[in-house]
């Protein structure tokens, strides 16, 4: 662990361009009592924000395009935590300086990643879906920081070529440049702006899981779905901003929690109907 480089992504969180929003929104997190009106009451005076829920809520995926024209009929259509994750998602991810064509293709990559654990998290029991697809939006938030740091600290081809990478080879070409990867650095964000610990550590987790280190864990259902949504979406979709792998240890872990090939392929099924929402879903 680099405490140099640890000082420069925990600094991150005091910089102006940090919207009080996210503080409000974590707040919300954390508050078992707070209400869809609370949630509104904070997204609604940010434009970005509320456009971008207005045009989810609007996508074919739910059934009602055209039709939602405010924030309180989307939230009322989408539900409260899947605004609430939206919303805080969408502060974090946007106030990195990170090029559009770059910050877009990252969401979508999350937003894929985060409906696919909300899906696992049907079958994984004792599961809560809205922090498994919060935590999924927000798994790989160290890339986008990395690519921040880059911008800011290193030479602007140096992280260029660790785009393409995944898995061990994305990991060292992380740590050689860095001295940590984009799950630590990730962990390390999400802790400065203390985030509940059901979302940092699958975020923490998300490459990296063996079985028996599940056993005792804290919030292990949602570490195994997002680390499962990872793996699984290579197979479903393979593209250059996936940057992990389906190995052995996935394998494994899905046929402990009693996934069958029938419910895998019923997954893919489902997951299909999420891809033009995530793919739209930052054109504003």
């Amino acid at each position: 662990m680099s405490s140099e480089t640890k000082s420069k992504i925990t600094g991150l969180t005091s910089l102006p361009t940090i919207p009080v929003v996210i503080t409000k929104l974590i707040g919300i997190l954390k508050n078992e009592n707070a209400s869809i009106n609370n949630l509104v009451e904070i997204i609604r005076h940010d434009q970005s924000i509320t456009s971008r829920i207005v045009s989810i809520a609007n996508s074919p995926f739910f059934g009602y395009p055209g039709r939602i024209n405010s924030i309180e009929q989307a939230v009322l259509m989408l539900g409260f935590n899947l605004v609430k994750s939206i919303s805080l998602s969408v502060s974090i991810f946007t106030m990195f300086p990170i090029p559009y064509i770059k910050l877009k293709k990252m969401w979508s990559h999350a937003f894929k990643v985060a409906a696919l654990s909300e899906l696992l998290s049907t079958k994984i029991s004792g599961n809560n879906s809205g922090v498994c697809f919060l935590s999924g939006l927000l798994h790989d938030i160290g890339r986008a920081i990395f690519l921040c740091l880059n911008k800011i600290n290193y030479p602007p081809e140096s992280l260029e070529n660790t785009l393409q990478l995944k898995s061990e080879e994305l990991f060292e070409a992380e740590k050689s440049l860095f001295n940590c990867d984009h799950a630590e650095a990730g962990t390390w964000f999400l802790e400065e702006l203390y985030f509940p610990k059901e979302i940092i550590l699958p975020v923490s987790y998300h490459h990296n899981l063996e079985s028996s280190a599940l056993s005792g864990t804290p919030h292990r259902d949602v570490i195994l779905a997002l680390y499962l949504a990872e793996g699984l979406i290579e197979e479903f979709e393979p593209d250059s901003l996936n940057d992990g792998r389906f190995t052995d240890t996935h394998f494994t872990l899905f046929k402990e929690s009693g996934f069958t090939e029938k419910d895998i392929e019923r997954l893919r099924e489902n997951f299909l109907l999420t891809i033009e929402t995530a793919e739209n879903f930052f054109e504003l």
